[in-house]
Protein backbone atom coordinates (compact mmCIF):
# COMPACT_ATOMS: atom_id res chain seq x y z
CA UNK A 1 0.00 0.00 0.00
CA UNK A 2 1.07 3.59 -0.48
CA UNK A 3 2.60 5.10 2.17
CA UNK A 4 4.32 8.51 3.73
CA UNK A 5 7.00 7.63 1.90
CA UNK A 6 5.59 7.58 -1.21
CA UNK A 7 4.67 10.78 -1.81
CA UNK A 8 6.18 11.56 -5.05
CA UNK A 9 4.22 8.17 -6.30
CA UNK A 10 1.22 10.22 -4.92
CA UNK A 11 1.74 12.48 -6.37
CA UNK A 12 2.27 10.80 -10.09
CA UNK A 13 -0.65 8.84 -9.54
CA UNK A 14 -3.01 11.95 -8.66
CA UNK A 15 -1.29 13.89 -11.99
CA UNK A 16 -2.05 11.12 -14.03
CA UNK A 17 -5.65 11.01 -13.03
CA UNK A 18 -6.13 14.90 -13.53
CA UNK A 19 -4.80 14.74 -17.15
CA UNK A 20 -7.13 11.35 -17.29
CA UNK A 21 -9.86 13.42 -15.82
CA UNK A 22 -9.46 16.84 -17.85
CA UNK A 23 -8.90 14.87 -21.38
CA UNK A 24 -12.26 12.84 -20.99
CA UNK A 25 -14.19 16.00 -19.85
CA UNK A 26 -12.34 17.96 -22.79
CA UNK A 27 -13.59 15.09 -25.35
CA UNK A 28 -17.24 16.13 -24.09
CA UNK A 29 -16.64 19.90 -24.00
CA UNK A 30 -15.27 19.77 -28.09
CA UNK A 31 -18.24 17.98 -28.88
CA UNK A 32 -20.78 20.08 -27.06
CA UNK A 33 -18.93 23.24 -28.81
CA UNK A 34 -18.12 22.24 -32.37
CA UNK A 35 -20.60 19.75 -33.02
CA UNK A 36 -24.03 20.57 -30.80
CA UNK A 37 -23.82 24.36 -32.20
CA UNK A 38 -24.61 26.11 -35.25
CA UNK A 39 -21.16 28.49 -34.88
CA UNK A 40 -19.04 25.64 -33.82
CA UNK A 41 -19.97 23.45 -36.92
CA UNK A 42 -19.53 26.45 -39.13
CA UNK A 43 -16.26 27.44 -37.54
CA UNK A 44 -15.38 23.49 -37.95
CA UNK A 45 -16.38 23.36 -41.43
CA UNK A 46 -13.98 26.54 -42.81
CA UNK A 47 -11.43 24.38 -42.37
CA UNK A 48 -12.65 21.30 -43.57
CA UNK A 49 -14.14 22.96 -46.40
CA UNK A 50 -10.50 24.41 -47.25
CA UNK A 51 -9.18 21.17 -47.84
CA UNK A 52 -11.07 20.82 -51.30
CA UNK A 53 -7.58 22.76 -52.31
CA UNK A 54 -5.51 19.80 -52.07
CA UNK A 55 -5.14 17.59 -55.06
CA UNK A 56 -7.31 14.80 -56.19
CA UNK A 57 -3.74 12.69 -56.35
CA UNK A 58 -2.51 13.60 -53.10
CA UNK A 59 -5.93 13.08 -51.71
CA UNK A 60 -5.99 9.71 -53.21
CA UNK A 61 -2.64 8.53 -51.34
CA UNK A 62 -3.66 9.74 -48.16
CA UNK A 63 -6.78 7.75 -48.57
CA UNK A 64 -5.10 4.94 -49.61
CA UNK A 65 -2.73 5.82 -46.30
CA UNK A 66 -5.81 5.57 -43.80
CA UNK A 67 -7.29 2.72 -45.18
CA UNK A 68 -3.78 0.72 -44.44
CA UNK A 69 -4.24 2.12 -40.53
CA UNK A 70 -8.01 -0.10 -40.76
CA UNK A 71 -5.78 -3.12 -42.61
CA UNK A 72 -2.66 -3.27 -41.05
CA UNK A 73 -1.89 -0.91 -37.78
CA UNK A 74 -3.87 -2.75 -35.20
CA UNK A 75 -2.32 -5.66 -35.97
CA UNK A 76 1.28 -5.00 -37.16
CA UNK A 77 2.13 -1.64 -34.64
CA UNK A 78 -0.31 -3.10 -32.15
CA UNK A 79 1.53 -6.21 -32.32
CA UNK A 80 5.01 -4.22 -32.00
CA UNK A 81 3.59 -2.69 -29.15
CA UNK A 82 2.64 -6.10 -27.13
CA UNK A 83 6.38 -7.58 -28.26
CA UNK A 84 8.40 -4.74 -27.17
CA UNK A 85 6.28 -5.22 -23.82
CA UNK A 86 7.27 -8.59 -23.49
CA UNK A 87 10.69 -8.25 -24.14
CA UNK A 88 11.29 -6.44 -21.43
CA UNK A 89 9.43 -9.10 -19.40
CA UNK A 90 6.42 -7.31 -18.06
CA UNK A 91 2.86 -9.25 -18.37
CA UNK A 92 1.67 -6.17 -16.10
CA UNK A 93 2.49 -4.00 -18.70
CA UNK A 94 1.39 -5.77 -21.95
CA UNK A 95 -2.22 -5.97 -19.98
CA UNK A 96 -2.11 -2.29 -19.21
CA UNK A 97 -1.09 -0.99 -22.73
CA UNK A 98 -3.80 -3.39 -24.67
CA UNK A 99 -6.28 -2.21 -22.28
CA UNK A 100 -5.86 1.36 -23.18
CA UNK A 101 -5.77 0.69 -26.95
CA UNK A 102 -8.57 -1.00 -27.43
CA UNK A 103 -10.39 0.68 -24.78
CA UNK A 104 -9.82 3.86 -26.41
CA UNK A 105 -10.83 2.19 -30.17
CA UNK A 106 -14.18 1.32 -28.86
CA UNK A 107 -14.71 3.97 -26.49
CA UNK A 108 -14.55 6.37 -30.30
CA UNK A 109 -16.63 3.62 -32.08
CA UNK A 110 -19.27 3.54 -29.52
CA UNK A 111 -19.91 7.15 -29.20
CA UNK A 112 -19.22 8.01 -32.57
CA UNK A 113 -21.86 4.84 -34.17
CA UNK A 114 -24.57 4.66 -31.29
CA UNK A 115 -24.08 7.34 -28.91
CA UNK A 116 -23.51 10.60 -30.11
CA UNK A 117 -25.61 12.48 -32.47
CA UNK A 118 -24.91 15.36 -34.94
CA UNK A 119 -27.68 18.22 -35.09
CA UNK A 120 -28.31 19.95 -38.76
CA UNK A 121 -28.22 23.30 -39.78
CA UNK A 122 -29.33 24.41 -43.00
CA UNK A 123 -26.62 26.98 -43.88
CA UNK A 124 -23.76 24.58 -42.63
CA UNK A 125 -22.20 22.25 -45.26
CA UNK A 126 -19.96 19.35 -45.26
CA UNK A 127 -20.72 15.66 -43.69
CA UNK A 128 -24.38 15.89 -42.58
CA UNK A 129 -24.18 12.21 -40.15
CA UNK A 130 -21.77 12.01 -36.96
CA UNK A 131 -17.89 11.32 -37.43
CA UNK A 132 -17.17 12.81 -33.72
CA UNK A 133 -14.46 11.45 -32.52
CA UNK A 134 -11.92 10.73 -35.45
CA UNK A 135 -11.45 6.49 -35.24
CA UNK A 136 -8.79 6.59 -37.46
CA UNK A 137 -6.84 9.53 -35.41
CA UNK A 138 -7.82 7.32 -32.30
CA UNK A 139 -5.77 4.42 -33.39
CA UNK A 140 -2.91 6.56 -34.87
CA UNK A 141 -2.85 8.57 -30.80
CA UNK A 142 -3.30 5.33 -28.90
CA UNK A 143 -0.54 3.50 -31.19
CA UNK A 144 1.65 6.59 -30.77
CA UNK A 145 1.27 6.67 -27.16
CA UNK A 146 1.54 2.80 -26.33
CA UNK A 147 5.08 2.88 -27.76
CA UNK A 148 6.10 5.44 -25.95
CA UNK A 149 4.40 3.50 -22.85
CA UNK A 150 6.80 0.23 -23.30
CA UNK A 151 9.67 2.20 -24.65
CA UNK A 152 13.06 1.71 -22.86
CA UNK A 153 14.63 4.97 -21.33
CA UNK A 154 17.41 4.62 -24.00
CA UNK A 155 15.04 4.91 -26.65
CA UNK A 156 12.62 6.89 -25.48
CA UNK A 157 13.60 10.36 -26.94
CA UNK A 158 13.60 9.02 -30.47
CA UNK A 159 10.48 6.59 -29.69
CA UNK A 160 8.86 9.52 -28.98
CA UNK A 161 9.84 12.08 -31.85
CA UNK A 162 8.42 8.84 -33.87
CA UNK A 163 4.80 8.56 -32.09
CA UNK A 164 4.62 12.21 -32.28
CA UNK A 165 4.83 12.35 -36.13
CA UNK A 166 2.93 9.02 -36.41
CA UNK A 167 0.17 10.94 -34.61
CA UNK A 168 -0.05 13.87 -36.03
CA UNK A 169 0.41 12.41 -39.81
CA UNK A 170 -3.05 10.48 -38.71
CA UNK A 171 -4.45 13.42 -37.59
CA UNK A 172 -3.74 15.42 -40.23
CA UNK A 173 -4.45 13.01 -42.93
CA UNK A 174 -8.56 12.91 -41.92
CA UNK A 175 -8.73 15.88 -42.58
CA UNK A 176 -6.90 16.50 -45.76
CA UNK A 177 -8.93 13.61 -47.18
CA UNK A 178 -12.50 14.81 -46.32
CA UNK A 179 -12.96 12.06 -43.83
CA UNK A 180 -12.84 14.25 -40.69
CA UNK A 181 -13.57 17.75 -39.65
CA UNK A 182 -10.71 19.28 -36.88
CA UNK A 183 -12.99 18.82 -34.40
CA UNK A 184 -13.16 14.95 -34.57
CA UNK A 185 -9.56 14.80 -34.65
CA UNK A 186 -8.88 16.77 -31.23
CA UNK A 187 -11.80 14.96 -29.77
CA UNK A 188 -9.60 11.47 -30.33
CA UNK A 189 -6.61 12.90 -29.02
CA UNK A 190 -8.22 13.32 -25.74
CA UNK A 191 -9.90 10.49 -25.80
CA UNK A 192 -6.51 8.75 -26.37
CA UNK A 193 -5.21 10.62 -23.41
CA UNK A 194 -7.79 9.78 -21.32
CA UNK A 195 -7.24 6.24 -21.21
CA UNK A 196 -3.60 6.33 -21.42
CA UNK A 197 -3.09 8.37 -17.99
CA UNK A 198 -6.09 6.46 -16.33
CA UNK A 199 -3.53 3.08 -17.60
CA UNK A 200 -0.06 5.39 -16.33
CA UNK A 201 -1.94 6.15 -13.23
CA UNK A 202 -2.21 2.29 -12.48
CA UNK A 203 1.25 1.27 -13.31
CA UNK A 204 2.52 3.84 -10.56
CA UNK A 205 0.10 2.72 -7.78
CA UNK A 206 0.87 -1.50 -8.69
CA UNK A 207 4.80 -0.70 -8.65
CA UNK A 208 4.12 0.18 -4.95
CA UNK A 209 1.73 -2.31 -3.99
CA UNK A 210 2.05 -5.10 -6.49
CA UNK A 211 5.90 -4.50 -6.91
CA UNK A 212 8.03 -6.67 -9.34
CA UNK A 213 11.69 -6.43 -10.68
CA UNK A 214 11.98 -7.34 -14.19
CA UNK A 215 12.88 -4.14 -15.48
CA UNK A 216 13.81 -2.21 -12.60
CA UNK A 217 17.30 -0.93 -12.24
CA UNK A 218 18.69 -4.23 -9.76
CA UNK A 219 21.54 -5.89 -10.56
CA UNK A 220 19.70 -9.38 -10.64
CA UNK A 221 17.53 -8.30 -13.47
CA UNK A 222 17.74 -9.65 -16.70
CA UNK A 223 18.40 -7.35 -19.81
CA UNK A 224 15.55 -7.41 -22.34
CA UNK A 225 15.02 -9.79 -24.88
CA UNK A 226 16.99 -8.73 -27.78
CA UNK A 227 15.05 -11.13 -29.93
CA UNK A 228 11.75 -9.96 -29.30
CA UNK A 229 13.14 -6.16 -29.65
CA UNK A 230 14.41 -7.14 -33.18
CA UNK A 231 11.05 -8.62 -33.86
CA UNK A 232 8.72 -5.73 -32.61
CA UNK A 233 11.57 -3.20 -34.78
CA UNK A 234 11.05 -5.61 -37.90
CA UNK A 235 7.13 -5.36 -37.73
CA UNK A 236 7.41 -1.55 -37.46
CA UNK A 237 9.56 -0.76 -40.04
CA UNK A 238 7.33 -3.42 -42.32
CA UNK A 239 4.67 -1.19 -41.07
CA UNK A 240 5.99 1.99 -42.47
CA UNK A 241 7.11 0.09 -45.66
CA UNK A 242 3.44 -1.00 -46.22
CA UNK A 243 2.22 2.78 -45.74
CA UNK A 244 4.60 4.14 -47.95
CA UNK A 245 3.83 1.52 -50.97
CA UNK A 246 0.26 2.16 -50.29
CA UNK A 247 0.31 5.95 -50.44
CA UNK A 248 3.00 7.15 -52.77
CA UNK A 249 2.58 6.47 -56.38
CA UNK A 250 4.72 6.53 -59.40
CA UNK A 251 4.45 10.46 -59.40
CA UNK A 252 5.20 10.78 -56.02
CA UNK A 253 4.27 13.68 -53.65
CA UNK A 254 3.84 16.69 -55.01
CA UNK A 255 3.33 20.09 -52.86
CA UNK A 256 -0.19 21.62 -53.04
CA UNK A 257 -1.99 25.29 -52.48
CA UNK A 258 -3.71 25.10 -49.28
CA UNK A 259 -6.33 27.68 -48.02
CA UNK A 260 -5.68 29.22 -44.90
CA UNK A 261 -8.13 28.04 -42.16
CA UNK A 262 -7.31 24.41 -43.62
CA UNK A 263 -3.65 25.42 -42.80
CA UNK A 264 -4.31 26.87 -39.51
CA UNK A 265 -6.19 24.09 -38.78
CA UNK A 266 -3.54 21.71 -39.44
CA UNK A 267 -0.96 23.69 -37.78
CA UNK A 268 -3.37 23.26 -34.22
CA UNK A 269 -3.59 19.65 -35.35
CA UNK A 270 -0.03 18.95 -35.13
CA UNK A 271 1.11 21.53 -32.00
CA UNK A 272 -1.77 19.57 -30.10
CA UNK A 273 -0.74 15.93 -31.07
CA UNK A 274 2.90 16.92 -30.77
CA UNK A 275 2.25 18.06 -27.10
CA UNK A 276 -0.16 15.17 -26.31
CA UNK A 277 2.79 12.75 -27.57
CA UNK A 278 5.26 14.77 -25.21
CA UNK A 279 3.45 15.36 -22.17
CA UNK A 280 2.32 11.46 -21.96
CA UNK A 281 6.41 11.08 -22.36
CA UNK A 282 7.33 13.32 -19.51
CA UNK A 283 4.92 11.35 -17.54
CA UNK A 284 6.51 7.78 -18.23
CA UNK A 285 10.03 9.17 -17.82
CA UNK A 286 8.99 10.71 -14.30
CA UNK A 287 8.23 6.72 -13.73
CA UNK A 288 10.64 5.43 -14.78
CA UNK A 289 12.97 7.68 -12.19
CA UNK A 290 11.08 6.57 -9.71
CA UNK A 291 11.26 2.96 -10.51
CA UNK A 292 15.19 3.50 -11.11
CA UNK A 293 15.87 5.34 -7.16
CA UNK A 294 13.33 2.59 -5.59
CA UNK A 295 16.00 0.35 -7.06
CA UNK A 296 19.32 1.54 -7.36
CA UNK A 297 22.29 -0.12 -9.79
CA UNK A 298 25.16 -1.18 -8.21
CA UNK A 299 28.30 0.31 -9.56
CA UNK A 300 29.19 -2.86 -11.56
CA UNK A 301 25.95 -3.26 -13.06
CA UNK A 302 25.90 0.72 -13.60
CA UNK A 303 26.77 0.44 -17.50
CA UNK A 304 23.51 -2.16 -18.32
CA UNK A 305 21.45 0.86 -16.62
CA UNK A 306 20.20 1.67 -20.11
CA UNK A 307 18.93 -1.71 -21.07
CA UNK A 308 17.01 -2.41 -17.85
CA UNK A 309 15.46 0.86 -17.05
CA UNK A 310 12.39 1.42 -18.90
CA UNK A 311 9.37 3.56 -18.38
CA UNK A 312 7.14 0.11 -18.18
Amino acid sequence: MLTPDHAEERRLIRLSVVISIVSAVLVGVIYVVFVRTRWGQEIDDLAFEGRAAVSAQATKRLENMLRVITETSLFVLGGAIVLAALAQRRLRLVFVVGVCMSGAVVTTEVLKLHLLTRPSFSDVQGIANNSYPSGHATIGMVLSLGMVMVSTSRWRKVVTAFAALLATAFGTAVLATGWHRPSDTFGAYGMALAWFAAGHAVLVWSDVTRPYRHGMASDRDRPPSRGLLAAAAVALLAWVGFALYRSIDENGLRAVAYGGWYVMACVLIDLVGIAVVLGFAVLTGRRARLRRDAWPVPEASARTRGDIEASG
